[in-house]
């Protein structure tokens, strides 16, 4: 199998540059920003087609949320456009396409896990340009009939760039005082996990839009205080209302995904996140 991924320096893509190096059988090529602007649809039915890979896993995109309000349409142009350029090179090159998309495609009203088949209602300019992005995926794939994966996920963490796990630690070792929101929940989630996940139902036939994250729910005030306690550092976030801590951008208060169909495919329960976040602070801590 062999694959080409987007954004292969990034946070998620770096995690699939290494699991694919580690899998017998399993090739990768992770062309750079310069190489392959996503922007540039020239360049990607050119660097896709003489990669030849199987499948394509688009990780690249414009992932700042604040940032994206005052940016609206740079935000499309990457994030919806440069989505497009991507799936259509991945088609013209037979390639499948695993497109890598976001919990933030919901709104949080409706108060329980979303399905996948659930119907989108995201907020703000990134979250739109998301659901815009798969979209032209979609609409890409289905001209040509290519395999496709739609991966919702969100909350990550993990080797390759700074996170949220980072952010957390070095302000608390550094004696700054920390406010995290306590009324947004989701599913922390380790990438490795994900990058497990979608390489195993990509090897499964699995097809359409998938929900991959790990196990259990939090808010952000709790995932801080596990990651604070995990590390065993004294000084614990103040909890603060989404309202109180004034983001530019709005975020949903519920993006939980339901995982029932994702594990029924991989015939396994998604690893629960406190376990996720113990065994990646052991790791990191024994690097």
């Amino acid at each position: 199998m062999k694959l080409l991924v987007t954004g292969g320096a990034g946070l998620l893509g770096s995690e699939f540059v290494r699991a694919a190096h580690q899998r017998d059988g399993w090739d990768v090529e992770a062309p750079s920003r310069t190489e392959m602007d996503i922007t540039d649809a020239s360049a990607c039915a050119r660097v896709v087609a003489a990669a030849s890979p199987d499948w394509v896993i688009h990780c690249a995109g414009f992932t700042k949320v604040d940032p994206a309000e005052s940016e609206p349409d740079e935000v499309m142009r990457v994030n919806r456009d440069g989505s497009a350029n991507v799936a259509r090179a991945a088609v013209a090159a037979g390639a499948g396409i695993a497109h890598i998309s976001t919990d933030y495609v919901f709104d949080g009203s409706k108060g329980q896990p979303y399905l996948p088949e659930d119907p989108v209602s995201p907020l703000g300019a990134y979250a739109r340009s998301k659901v815009a992005a798969e979209e032209s995926v979609l609409s890409a794939v289905r001209a040509g009939r290519t395999p496709s994966l739609i991966v919702r996920t969100g909350w990550l963490y993990g080797h390759g760039r700074r996170d949220f796990v980072d952010l957390v630690l070095d302000r608390t070792l550094a004696g700054d005082p920390l406010r995290i929101v306590d009324d947004q929940w989701g599913r922390p989630t380790w990438t490795r996990n994900v990058v497990r996940a979608v390489l195993d139902l990509i090897e499964a036939g699995a097809r359409g839009v998938v929900n991959v994250s790990d196990g259990g729910t939090a808010t952000w005030h709790t995932f801080a205080t596990a990651i604070v306690e995990a590390a065993g550092l004294g000084q614990l976030p103040q909890a603060v209302s989404s309202r109180d801590y004034g983001a530019p951008a709005d975020r949903p208060l519920y993006t939980v995904l339901d995982l029932a169909a994702t594990e029924g495919e991989l015939g396994r329960e998604m690893m629960p996140w406190r376990e996720a976040l113990r065994v990646y602070l052991d790791e990191r801590s024994s690097a």
